[in-house]
C-alpha cells in the first residue's frame, strides 16, 4: 500500500493494546508485505517477518539506492519501533498528495514513462513492480515519484511482467484516448474509476482505422481482444488460463519488453501546446525580472517577502506568474487552474526551469471530491492543497458574474485553501473585462461593488488591506486571519 493512500494512524489505539501502532478501524490493508503508518508527517512503514531479508536486500541494493530520491520516494532503515513488524521503514512524506485525476495528459505520460524506467533499472536485478497505476505516483513539483517501495518484487518466470494488463488499462490506453478525446475526459474518468479502461472500452472509443496511425495497437489491442472472442464464442475461454508461454529470462530480453513498451507509449501524439510556447514564455518572462515588475507584481511581491509563507497555493493560477514570484521567493507553491492549456505550459516551464511549483487541473467551484474507497481513501482537494498564503488573482469578478458566487461564498471558498494570508484582487464592473463576462448576465449586479467584498471578507479575516493594482481601478486585497 503506497504511503499516500489509507494508512494506520500512529495516535489510535484499539482497546485493550498496548502499543500506538494501529489501524484506524476503517482502513484495511491490501499489500501482505506489511502496513504504512503516519505519525507527525511522518511515514512508516512496516514489513513482516518473512519479507524482512528480501526487502533488506531491495533497500541496500545498487540499483535501489541509485533510484530513491530519483524515481522512487526516498526510504531508509527507520529507528522507529514498529511492534508486530520485524522491519521499519520511513519515506519521505511527499505533500500534498495529487492523483492522476488532477493531471495534465502530459504529466500522465511522464509518470507512466517513469514506471517503465524503474521496471527497465531493476530488471538488472531479476525484479519488477507488481504495481503500475498512476495512484502509485506523487508528483513532488514537477517530478514524478513512485511510492510504493514494496511494490518491487522478483520476476515472474513465465511472464515479462505480471502488471502489464494493469499498465495498459491506467497508463497506455487513457493516453491513446487522451490523443483522440481530450484531458478532461482522461481526467474524469479516473475520477470515477481508478481501475482505468478495460480494452473492450477503448477499442469503442478509438476510431476504426487508429492502427494506421499506432501500428502497435494491432498487438496489444485488436488481436488480443479478436483472440478471447474466437474464444468465447467456442467455449475454449478457461482454457486460455491454461496455456503457458516460453518466456525468456535473459536480462536483455527483457529490458528489451520494457523498452518496446515505452517506444509505443512515447510514439502517442499528444495534444500539443508548442505553437502557444513562444508568446507564453515572452509574458510569462517580466514574473522572473523584478526590475520589469508593474505595480501589482511588485505589490504581490512585497507582500510575499514580508510574510514569508512556507507554501503558497495559487487558486486560478491562469500563465502561474504569481506561482513564479512565490517559488522564487521560497515557497512551496500549489498552482491550479481549470484550464488545461495553461496548466500544461506551465507544467512545461516548472520542468525546464526546476520550480518548485506544483501545477495541477483543478475548479475552485468544483474542485476534486474526496473519493477513492467508500471516499475515504483520497481527501477532497482544498484540505490537500491547504497553504499558509493562498493567491487568488483575477478571478473573483468570474466566480461572481460568471459562476453566479455571492461575495460570502466566495470568501467562504478561498478561505478554506488558506492557514493564516489571503491575497486577492477585486476586479470593478466598469473594467474592460468585467464589462465582456457581465453582457449576458441580464441579472442585477448591483451589489458588486469594493465596499461589499471588503465586507464580506472581513467577516472572516482579521485584517484586510487595500493596495492599487494593474490595470488602473483594480484593488488588491491583502488579509490576515
Amino acid at each position: 500500500m503506497p504511503p499516500r493512500r489509507m494508512s494506520r494512524n500512529l495516535n489510535d489505539k484499539k482497546k485493550g493494546e498496548d502499543h500506538e501502532f494501529i489501524m484506524d478501524k476503517l482502513s484495511a490493508s491490501r499489500d501482505p508485505v506489511g502496513d504504512v503508518f503516519v505519525k507527525d508527517n511522518r511515514i512508516f512503514r512496516g514489513i513482516r517477518e518473512e519479507f524482512k531479508p528480501y526487502y533488506t536486500g531491495v533497500l541496500n541494493s545498487v540499483v535501489s539506492q541509485r533510484l530513491l530520491g530519483s524515481k522512487i520516494v526516498p526510504t531508509r532503515l527507520s529507528e522507529e519501533e514498529l511492534p508486530g513488524y520485524a522491519l521499519s521503514l520511513e519515506h519521505k512524506y511527499i505533500l500534498p498528495a495529487n492523483y492522476a485525476f488532477e493531471w495534465t495528459v502530459s504529466m500522465l505520460r511522464d509518470a507512466a514513462v517513469t514506471t517503465l524506467d524503474i521496471c527497465i533499472d531493476l530488471a538488472d536485478e531479476g525484479w519488477v513492480l507488481k504495481d503500475a497505476t498512476p495512484f502509485n505516483i506523487i508528483f513532488d513539483g514537477c517530478s514524478p515519484i513512485w511510492v510504493d517501495f514494496t511494490s518491487i518484487m522478483p520476476q515472474e518466470k513465465d511472464l515479462y511482467w505480471v502488471a502489464y494488463d494493469q499498465f495498459s488499462r491506467t497508463f497506455l490506453f487513457p493516453l491513446l484516448l487522451g490523443t483522440y478525446l481530450n484531458g478532461r475526459a482522461v481526467r474524469s474518468m479516473f475520477l470515477g474509476n481508478q481501475n482505468g479502461i478495460s480494452p473492450e472500452e477503448t477499442k469503442k472509443y478509438l476510431p476504426s482505422l487508429a492502427w494506421l496511425r499506432y501500428g502497435w495497437l494491432l498487438g496489444r489491442l485488436y488481436i488480443p481482444l479478436a483472440l478471447m472472442s474466437m474464444a468465447r464464442q467456442s467455449g475454449t475461454e478457461d482454457d486460455l488460463s491454461k496455456l503457458k508461454t516460453s518466456i525468456s529470462e535473459d536480462t536483455k530480453v527483457r529490458r528489451a519488453f520494457f523498452e518496446g513498451v515505452k517506444g509505443n507509449l512515447l510514439s502517442i501524439k499528444l495534444p500539443d501546446v508548442s505553437s502557444m510556447w513562444s508568446n507564453y514564455y515572452t509574458d510569462i518572462r517580466t514574473f522572473f525580472t523584478p526590475s520589469l515588475y508593474d505595480i501589482k507584481q511588485k505589490a504581490v511581491a512585497d507582500y510575499i517577502e514580508k510574510c514569508k509563507p512556507a507554501s503558497v497555493v495559487d487558486i486560478g493560477c491562469n500563465q502561474g506568474g504569481y506561482s513564479v514570484i512565490a517559488s522564487r521567493s521560497g515557497a512551496k507553491v500549489i498552482a491550479f487552474d481549470s484550464d488545461e492549456d495553461s496548466i500544461s505550459l506551465l507544467y512545461r516551464l516548472v520542468t525546464e526551469k526546476n520550480l518548485n511549483i506544483l501545477p495541477l487541473v483543478g475548479d475552485v467551484v468544483y474542485p476534486s471530491p474526496a473519493s477513492g474507497w467508500l471516499g475515504r481513501e483520497f481527501k477532497p482537494a482544498q484540505e490537500r492543497f491547504r497553504s499558509e498564503m493562498a493567491l487568488a488573482l483575477a478571478l473573483v469578478h468570474h466566480l461572481a458574474i460568471t459562476q453566479h458566487q455571492t461575495f460570502d461564498r466566495i470568501t467562504y471558498m478561498l478561505a478554506e485553501y488558506t492557514s493564516r494570508w489571503l491575497v486577492t484582487e477585486f476586479v470593478p464592473i466598469t473594467d474592460p473585462r468585467s464589462r465582456e463576462i457581465s453582457r449576458t448576465a441580464r441579472r442585477d449586479l448591483s451589489w458588486y461593488t469594493l465596499e461589499n467584498f471588503v465586507d464580506a471578507l472581513k467577516k472572516v479575516f482579521r485584517t484586510v488591506d487595500l493596495v492599487p493594482s494593474h490595470p488602473e481601478g483594480r484593488v488588491l486585497c491583502f488579509c490576515e486571519r
